[in-house]
């Protein structure tokens, strides 16, 4: 049964994998192609506030299989296949067969880890990192056989995946401590500190990585809201994310009265689920979604790093103690709550695989557009072109970045459009984040000062307006 459902997980994970890049995945994919090793983690990696791992293990996986968008993307996917396969351990390990069966089988159609597990970004790494340190967690305390080795190398997988997952060690450490067995805290703490020694030579580059961060954060106070500023609507985005994955709806009334009964079910199941399992059991999963998600809330008080995709780590809690609350009940209710979390889960995955509106930024579809503009002048509201561009247009397009500084306060900090617009009758400029590098749409009024207006809009879904100028 548990590679029927590995094969069901491989396969929903496979559709639609070709959809264009947005800008991290083409950051990180043009960094591998174009950084030695080397360079990648000592000299690249001080402006992405991430560990090393992911960098390096697309770095290998692109030279070998290149970079296209299936190919960057499918380290993520089998990271995603073999954490359905860690929760099926899981689940077998603390109750039974049923509840890993269960569990694996609603993670894989989960329609987050499927979205998540097609990034070409550390999140799945993180993800299966945390599941099997959990996994390596319950054998320790259970004292079954465990590798001093093995440990280290759980350790070392998160310590090398992403920063916020690192909050799963108090969230564990607290778990053993009100075990009260000082044996097995020894022996975890012993695992961890070597994991630790192990990786060491990253601090350096951590330091410059908070020095760049906290700069960025000065230069530009908005940026928080957008990469997880304090927001008391984060942790109930957070549990609706984890049932329905990224998928919304424009009107909102309409989204909160279909949303409430599914919110019911599941809040119901997972208090079921917790009522119906022993005090160490109850422990180990209420602490492995709350604690991080409680330190994650109030650090994002002054550091902004919750947002809800960061807590991807916590969703096999989340699946493991929904799948208990169903198998809590009879056989007939049994499969009336499983069938009503499938389809729910189904349905929504569904609407992301097969509705490109809510899937990654167009960029391709932008390029493909530009092309069509032959010998057009193609602005940017920004310091230069960007790297989802840059990946799609390979230099077939003339284009630069309308910003000296970033962002722009004046007029002073744009570039000199009067010399090209007196080359360029047709000036297309790509408005991408333009609230945060140009709030006050400086570029947009001086090409209107110029005798420019614009004739057409085209807007693309992820990376929003292009317009169209026309000299008068």
């Amino acid at each position: 049964m548990i590679w029927i459902i590995l094969i069901l997980g491989l396969i929903l994970r496979s559709f639609s994998l070709n959809q264009s890049l947005w800008l991290d995945e083409a950051i990180n994919t043009l960094a591998v192609k174009s950084y030695s090793l080397v360079d990648l983690v000592t000299q690249y990696a001080r402006a992405d506030f991430h560990p090393p791992g992911w960098f390096i293990i697309l770095w290998f996986w692109g030279k070998l299989f290149g970079y296209s968008e299936i190919a960057v993307r499918m380290p993520s996917v089998i990271f995603g296949v073999l954490t359905i396969w860690i929760i099926y351990l899981i689940g077998k390990k603390l109750i039974s067969k049923e509840l890993g069966i269960i569990a694996a089988l609603l993670l894989s159609v989960n329609p987050l880890h499927i979205y998540y597990s097609q990034e070409a970004r550390m999140y799945a790494l993180a993800t299966l990192a945390v599941a099997l340190n959990f996994f390596l967690l319950i054998k320790l305390v259970k004292e079954e056989k465990l590798n001093l080795f093995i440990l280290i190398i759980g350790n070392l997988l998160i310590l090398s995946s992403d920063y916020v997952a690192y909050l799963i060690f108090p969230a564990q450490l607290i778990f053993l401590l009100l075990l009260k067995q000082k044996k097995i805290i020894k022996r975890w703490l012993t695992g961890l500190s070597l994991a630790i020694l192990l990786g060491v030579w990253w601090v350096p580059v951590f330091l410059d990585q908070l020095n760049v961060g906290s700069v960025a954060s000065a230069h530009l106070p908005v940026w928080k809201f957008i990469v997880g500023g304090f927001d008391f609507k984060a942790v109930p985005l957070t549990f609706i994310k984890f049932v329905i994955g990224r998928i919304s709806y424009p009107d909102k009334l309409i989204y909160a009265i279909v949303l409430l009964p599914v919110s019911v079910l599941f809040s119901y199941l997972i208090l079921g689920g917790i009522k119906s399992i022993k005090n160490f059991e109850r422990k180990l999963l209420i602490f492995w979604i709350s604690i991080p998600i409680i330190l994650a809330t109030v650090i994002s008080i002054a550091v902004p790093i919750y947002s809800y995709f960061r807590m991807l780590f916590t969703l096999p809690a989340f699946i493991i103690l929904t799948s208990l609350g169903i198998i809590s009940f009879q056989s007939k209710l049994r499969y009336l709550f499983l069938g009503a979390v499938l389809s729910v889960q189904l349905f929504s995955a569904s609407v992301y695989l097969f509705n490109s509106s809510y899937q990654r930024e167009d960029w391709r579809g932008v390029v493909n557009y530009l092309k069509s503009m032959k010998n057009s002048q193609v602005l940017f509201e920004s310091s230069g072109t960007l790297p989802p561009f840059d990946y799609y247009a390979k230099n077939s397009i003339n284009a630069l970045g309308a910003l000296k500084e970033f962002p722009a306060g004046s007029n002073k900090d744009l570039i000199n459009l009067e010399d090209i617009s007196q080359s360029s009758k047709d000036i297309f400029l790509v408005d991408y984040l333009v609230e945060i590098s140009d709030p006050d749409r400086l570029v947009d009024g001086k090409l209107k000062s110029l005798g420019y207006k614009i004739s057409e809009t085209k807007d693309f879904h992820g990376v929003g307006f292009v317009y169209h100028y026309v000299k008068e």
